[in-house]
């Protein structure tokens, strides 16, 4: 199977730093792409144009990180990247939306700041602000439960590539204030094989 990337999409991280931690990377195939290109192969598979894009191994072509990172969950001999057992599964995705909701701010934080500082919307960048501060203070009070202390799941997953996107796109806030939890956990995170691996870089 392929999995179609840019160096620089969280999406596309998240779901290639869930093939690593589920062990099934060695069956895929990394395709760095680019996208906003009429000329790019990935717009013969998707459309829509968006990364990350999976062909599987059958040809079918999966376009959602979820759907993605749900699929590689599902090979055998993947390990488990949320729980089986009711209770815990339900858990980790009520983590895990929260992180993703959290990645899906900052994105849109990122994307609105590199357009011409004269057509930048303030009320909107100030929004994205607020909503980032909310979900930092909601991890850092959360840290310390089995979610984020046991084996790696996607919330984790999550959350690592949206701090990654806030170090990489939005360097000047400095949300490790008031957030030693957070900080540390970062720290530890980042440093794991997966997320070395797929590092944003231009």
């Amino acid at each position: 199977m392929k999995l179609f990337y840019t160096p620089t999409s969280p999406y596309a991280r998240k779901t290639r730093v869930a093939a690593i931690e589920a062990g099934i990377d060695d069956r895929v195939e990394f395709v760095k792409t680019t996208v906003r290109d009429p000329a790019s192969p990935l717009y013969g598979l998707n459309p829509v144009g968006m990364v990350p894009t999976l062909q599987t191994d059958d040809g079918d072509i999966l376009s959602e990180s979820a759907i993605i990172c749900d699929f590689f969950m599902s090979l055998e001999g993947a390990r488990p990247l949320v729980p089986v057992r009711a209770k815990e599964r339900l858990q980790v995705l009520a983590l895990e939306s929260m992180a993703r909701g959290f990645l899906e701010g900052v994105a849109v934080w990122a994307r609105a700041l590199r357009a011409p500082t004269e057509m930048q919307y303030v009320p909107a960048l100030e929004n994205e602000k607020a909503r980032a501060v909310r979900c930092l203070d909601y991890f850092e009070s959360r840290l310390d439960g089995p979610n984020f202390q046991g084996g790696v799941n996607l919330a984790q997953i999550t959350l690592g590539c949206a701090l990654g996107v806030l170090d990489f796109r939005v360097f000047f806030f400095d949300w490790r204030i008031s957030r030693p939890a957070l900080e540390a956990w970062h720290e530890t995170f980042a440093a794991r094989p997966s997320m070395r691996a797929t590092a944003p870089h231009e």
